[in-house]
């Protein structure tokens, strides 16, 4: 009885130890080995540091199993009217899946840019996030695709569509927040809620598109980081529940295109809104500041011509969300400069974080002792 009662002990110190080593990773395998060391147990510790170490090495490197590819799996993808959506539509066609795209507007540069380099290899339909007889007629055009074909099947739903604002949060109007909402947010909501019996009878997966700003929100996008963070906690409360029924959920933070991309097409347009609905003490306060913001944001022109964004590691991304069986809950692509930014925001205090954030961000400072009396100068907004 002895005998058991002390192996039982040593099993239970082990699998503690193991536990250690794995929750404290390398910190803790140094700490065990020290610990070896003092104690004399050098080579019971040794034996659990390269047990977790192969351990780790096996989870992380090992390769996931792939479905495979082919015309008969489809994959819809919204907002392909620019950017993402327009790049991703192409990249799944090219891969070998069959693709919905859709579009807010038929008649938008990207769905004739599309119509014309596809032709019907790419299936175009109309689809307004934020209307839910859009998202209806849609999806009935979905049912009725899938009735005519029935040995074809829903492998994926991309939630692609979304808009930005770029302004401090006092300056947007009701109206601006709203849409970012409405869009972002409440659009992605109606439109997977829509499809949801559909995916679920395919078994399909659903891939929603993030951002870096789910993960530190960034001054000058509060808003539109809000509606990002939302749809990654939705994400992963979605993950659990479609899970049983043999639907996968995963996010991709497809990393910063602002400039290859239409998500700021409107934003001079937005800039006058904001301006016109300032109150007497906004346009005295704010004056030179908001004109040299914005005259800063206007270098940060939208594209004049749609085009596919050239980036081999976010189509690596999206391979994974698309193939990997079981996918990973985020896919992730960021430059070095992301990473490194984004680690000490996560680690560092406040007060370091907050500065990271401004030095990251690089925008005008907003210098009390400059500002104008008058909000004369400001009617030259219009030209940005």
């Amino acid at each position: 009885m002895g005998a058991l009662s002390k192996s039982v002990r040593v099993c239970f110190e082990i699998c503690n130890e193991l536990y250690t080593a794995i929750g404290a990773g390398v910190l803790g395998m140094v700490v065990l080995i020290q610990h070896g060391f003092k104690s004399h147990q050098t080579i019971k510790n040794l034996t659990v540091v390269g047990l977790t170490t192969a351990s780790l090495i096996f989870v992380f490197s090992r390769e996931r199993e792939r479905v495979s590819i082919n015309k008969k799996k489809v994959i819809i993808i919204t907002g392909c009217d620019s950017g993402l959506g327009f790049s991703l539509a192409q990249y799944a066609a090219d891969s070998g899946f069959t693709v919905i795209a859709a579009f807010l507007n038929l008649d938008s540069k990207g769905a004739k840019e599309i119509k014309r380099l596809y032709g019907g290899y790419i299936i175009q339909i109309q689809l307004d996030v934020t209307d839910i007889k859009s998202i209806q007629s849609a999806l009935q055009s979905m049912e009725h695709y899938f009735n005519k074909n029935p040995d074809y099947s829903l492998h994926a739903f991309v939630n692609n569509a979304g808009v930005m604002v770029f302004g401090e949060f006092e300056w947007q109007t009701p109206r601006l927040i709203q849409h970012q909402i409405n869009v972002n947010l409440l659009g992605t909501f109606r439109v997977t809620n829509a499809f949801c019996p559909l995916i679920r009878q395919h078994k399909g997966r659903i891939i929603t598109i993030s951002s870096h700003c789910a993960l530190a929100n960034l001054p000058g996008i509060s808003v539109y980081g809000a509606t990002k963070a939302a749809l990654s906690s939705w994400s992963d409360g979605l993950r659990v529940e479609m899970a049983k029924y043999g639907v996968q959920v995963t996010t991709i933070i497809p990393g910063s295109f602002v400039g290859e991309s239409n998500i700021m097409g409107t934003q001079i347009q937005n800039v006058q809104e904001m301006h016109d609905n300032f109150t007497k003490e906004q346009h005295k306060f704010y004056s030179d500041y908001f004109k040299r913001y914005n005259i800063y944001l206007s270098y940060i022109t939208p594209p004049k011509d749609v085009h596919k964004l050239q980036d081999k590691s976010l189509y690596e991304c999206f391979d994974g969300a698309l193939l990997d069986n079981p996918p990973h809950p985020v896919y992730k692509n960021e430059p070095w400069r992301y990473k490194i930014y984004h680690f000490f925001f996560k680690y560092s205090p406040v007060f370091l974080r907050d500065y990271l954030i401004e030095k990251f961000m690089q925008m005008p400072k907003y210098k009390e002792d400059n500002r104008p009396e008058n909000n004369k100068e400001l009617s030259c907004i219009c030209s940005i």
